[in-house]
């Protein structure tokens, strides 16, 4: 099996927080989408034999596309590559971008996943974060999804934001499980360099929130959606039975796939790829008939797949797994593991079962160092 990434780079405003390639404005996106569809048809020979069962729309911000868009990328990769007859098409929204006509196009389209980018349901928390919807476009937009008969949305909850407390995350569970949707994915605020949130925080205009109420927000996150019965199957994202997100899944668990748009990366062993982060770049390169595009290549050595193999699969609730090591790494990986994840079980930081080991609860709460100790 494979995947296919599609970077959307166009937003109407930047948020502080991110940082990820896109352009602010909507001027160039018919361009883009014309360019998308020429890297579809030039590059469509690298997944030859690879049967393509996830495809996922992300960003920047995908709602922007028009509907009618959305039906000519997946009819143009549908031409191309071979994808599954039920593939699982993801398509991140930002409440209030879509509209009904288009959503109803993307869903005859063949979306059948839609991210929705809620954040928060706290009006002063989207305030901070400079998010451009009201909570009650969240719900607007999640309520006429199933009203067109949408069965796997996906919620995104930040948490870790200064001048918020337990009550703030309590706060936006309660909104998350009163909707629940099938799939929630939950992020601590990051200060990537380079972003206006990490300049706030250098310049000392906003302060982290304290270490230990960052674990307990991680904490009260867990407890509550999985005593709500979702399955907390990666660090970062928690579903009901049977709603695991196929495309993540199959970045932590090394599936080819192919990366389309501007900066997207693509992984097919044993060679990494990315695109040039300039949209004007990637449209003129494509718009002159080249038959090829300028991307950035990396060797993945066995070294490196190895290391990549612990951060990925210790992240999820299946773990590492003794067999999958020696297979792919050799028996002297095994031997060289066995004495660091014994002390670890020892401290009831990692369990043991069969062949597979998997961080505890603890042991969460400590993965970058565990990881690290591990590599």
């Amino acid at each position: 099996m494979a995947g296919v990434y599609i970077h959307v780079p166009f937003c109407i405003t930047k948020c502080p927080y991110c940082d990820f390639y896109s352009m602010v404005g909507t001027r160039q996106i018919d361009g883009f989408v014309t360019a998308l569809c020429r890297e579809i048809e030039l590059r469509a020979y690298e997944l030859e034999g690879e049967v393509v069962e996830t495809i996922y729309f992300g960003g920047g911000t995908p709602s922007l596309l028009d509907g009618w868009q959305v039906q000519l990328i997946l009819h143009t990769l549908a031409e191309h590559l071979t994808v599954s007859d039920s593939p699982e098409v993801t398509l991140e929204c930002n409440p209030g971008d879509l509209s009904l006509l288009h959503l109803r196009q993307c869903l005859d389209a063949g979306v059948n996943r839609f991210s929705i980018g809620a954040q928060s349901f706290d009006p002063q928390v989207l305030k901070f974060l400079k998010r451009r919807h009201a909570p009650s476009e969240t719900s607007d937009m999640y309520y006429t999804l199933r009203q067109l008969g949408s069965t796997n949305i996906s919620l995104d909850l930040m948490y870790g934001i200064p001048g918020t407390n337990l009550g703030t995350v309590l706060g936006d569970l309660d909104q998350l499980l009163t909707l629940r949707p099938e799939h929630i994915s939950t992020y601590h605020l990051i200060y990537e360099e380079g972003t206006p949130l990490y300049h706030q925080l250098k310049m000392k205009e906003i302060e982290e929130i304290p270490e230990e109420l960052s674990l307990e927000m991680y904490h009260l996150i867990v407890k509550t959606l999985t005593d709500a019965g979702y399955e907390h199957y990666e660090i970062s994202n928690f579903a009901l039975p049977s709603y695991h997100s196929k495309h993540n899944s199959s970045y932590w668990y090394g599936t080819p796939y192919l990366g389309l748009g501007p900066s997207a990366h693509s992984y097919i062993h044993p060679w990494r790829s990315s695109n040039i982060a300039s949209v004007k770049t990637y449209n003129d390169s494509l718009f002159q008939g080249a038959r090829f595009l300028n991307r950035s290549y990396e060797y993945i050595t066995p070294e490196i797949a190895y290391e990549e193999y612990i951060l990925t699969h210790l992240r999820t609730s299946k773990g590492i797994s003794e067999k999958e090591i020696e297979k792919l790494f050799g028996k002297g990986k095994v031997q060289e593991l066995q004495p660091k994840v014994g002390d670890y079980i020892h401290r009831q930081l990692l369990t043991k079962e069969g062949t597979r080991y998997r961080l505890t609860e603890q042991g969460i709460d400590l993965s970058d160092s565990i990881m690290a100790d591990l590599i």
